[in-house]
């Protein structure tokens, strides 16, 4: 999920875009799924623990749940 966070803060600088909007599994919904797909809650845990130093585009993550 990290790239497309790089790639909206692509899009951000290049003034192509004014915000991410990230749509992505909630963990109990990660767990039902194949290996190696990533849940949302640990994205906003990320996105909070670098505060606003990355990314310094707005991003808004959309979690889905069963």
């Amino acid at each position: 999920m990290f790239y497309d966070i790089a790639k909206f803060q692509y899009f951000y600088l290049e003034s192509k875009a004014i915000m991410g909007v990230e749509i992505v599994p909630c963990h109990a919904l990660q767990s039902q799924m194949s290996t190696g797909v990533s849940y949302g809650e640990q994205l906003v845990y990320d996105i909070e623990r670098l505060k606003r130093h990355f990314p310094a585009v707005p991003v808004y993550v959309i979690l889905i749940d069963v």
